[in-house]
């Protein structure tokens, strides 16, 4: 005997919408892992552009350090160099400067001028001595005046005296002694002081 089980209309239908359904399902869970594998994909992608671009900004700043760690050395021995040059300016100012000062103050001491007393103190020169006349006295002030190693030169005083029967003029200065010396020209100006120092300070 044989039995044929016919469904109906409705249940046929019923059917074909659940497996619409279902494939529906299957295709949005489908197309929602894709999209998800996609985002996933593009982010690490990103990632790793990100870290190679943070790995090359790390080299470069490295680089930077290397550099600026050379300068800094470059500057000390610079820094170094320049204090070794000073120091031997120094000493050598200090073994020629006095022998040309000392030969400047003769060159500029007229004949008949004696000089009788000299003391030097930081750079700060005391002179005292005797001529024959205020207008000697004038003339060693204005040598000393465009001399390139004394500035500053000043008369402090004159006064007449007797020595051996002979009238003679004392005076006393005093100046800057420069055992870095500058040129005569550029003190020519300031020369000018001390030689009208000189002329106001002739006293019978």
């Amino acid at each position: 005997m044989i039995r044929i089980n016919l469904l109906s209309a409705r249940e046929i239908k019923a059917e074909v919408g659940k497996r619409q359904g279902l494939a529906i399902a299957v295709l949005s869970l489908g197309a929602t892992l894709v999209l998800m594998l996609g985002v996933f994909l593009y982010q690490f992608y990103r990632s790793s552009a990100l870290e190679r671009e943070l790995a090359g900004l790390r080299q470069e700043i490295a680089a930077l350090e290397s550099q600026a760690k050379e300068v800094v050395e470059v500057q000390k021995k610079v820094a170094e160099l320049q204090g070794k040059l000073k120091v031997i300016e120094d000493l050598n100012k200090r073994r020629v400067g006095p022998v040309r000062v000392m030969e400047s103050l003769s060159l500029a001491a007229p004949e008949r001028l004696w000089l009788t007393e000299f003391r030097e103190n930081s750079g700060n020169l005391s002179l005292a001595g005797m001529a024959v006349d205020n207008q000697t006295v004038a003339d060693f002030l204005t040598a000393l005046s465009t001399s390139a190693y004394f500035g500053n030169v000043e008369l402090v005083e004159t006064s007449q005296i007797e020595q051996q029967n002979l009238l003679l003029k004392k005076f006393s200065l005093r100046s800057r002694v420069l055992y870095q010396p500058i040129f005569a020209a550029a003190k020519a100006a300031g020369g000018t002081g001390g030689a009208a120092a000189a002329s106001e300070g002739k006293k019978p």
